[in-house]
């Protein structure tokens, strides 16, 4: 996620000066907001981390200890 906006609009937000060139670390961020004066211009790029999880289906038993069908439920709710 990017956001770009005026310094004025970023000491609205935040009640902080954003007064000089550079990282600017901001509370409840995840990473410092970066500011221009010279383009009065601030910017804030949150890092995106995306995580693959393998899920190996099982089997829940059937309701009846007879039946041979069963639900496929993901292993963690087994």
């Amino acid at each position: 996620m990017t956001v770009s906006r005026s310094l004025a609009q970023w000491r609205w937000w935040t009640g902080l000066p954003f007064d000089g060139d550079g990282d600017i670390d901001v509370p409840g961020a995840l990473v410092p907001v970066h500011c221009d004066t010279s383009r009065d211009q601030a910017v804030y790029v949150e890092p995106n981390v995306w995580i693959r999880h393998d899920v190996t289906p099982c089997y829940a038993p059937a309701d009846d200890e007879h039946s041979t069908s069963g639900t496929v439920v993901a292993a963690e709710d087994a």
